[in-house]
């Protein structure tokens, strides 16, 4: 019971305590037409004291409004491209960085390779006498073979 008591004066001081403290509205000034002939020598419109004031000040900060808006708008746009520019260009330092350090990796390899390739030394000739040696040393076996089987 207490509960819905005390729920129903909580809600009520939450709608009732914006209205209380909300600031009176501005007062709005009173805009009158004339035409000519009546009371004023030229047709136009006739302003109250208040909302004449309220005119030309809002000319006022309605210029000034725009001019920091676009300076705020032009400085959100700079940083905003600055921060793509140096974003690229730290892309591009790490993208010359790995360049370098891949083409001294593929040199480092030729190097070693063209080393491994030039220091290799050409054995044809010893493979060429050893084969003439085996040759001769098996033709001396078979023929040793086939004559000790005949007797």
């Amino acid at each position: 019971m207490w509960n819905k008591i005390i729920a129903i004066f909580v809600c009520f001081n939450l709608i009732w305590a914006p209205l209380c403290f909300a600031d009176a509205p501005l007062p709005q000034g009173k805009i009158t037409g004339l035409k000519k002939g009546e009371k004023a020598p030229y047709s136009g419109v006739l302003l109250d004291n208040i909302a004449a004031a309220r005119m030309f000040t809002d000319k006022k900060y309605f210029e000034e409004q725009w001019k920091l808006k676009l300076e705020f708008e032009l400085g959100k746009q700079k940083a905003r491209l600055d921060l793509t520019i140096q974003s690229q260009k730290a892309s591009l330092d790490a993208l010359q960085e790995k360049h370098i350090s891949l083409m001294k990796i593929k040199n480092d390899e030729i190097k070693r390779l063209s080393d491994i390739a030039a220091g290799k030394r050409d054995y044809t000739a010893w493979w060429a006498v050893g084969g003439v040696v085996v040759g001769i040393g098996l033709t001396i076996a078979v023929v040793y073979a086939v004559d000790s089987g005949r007797r």
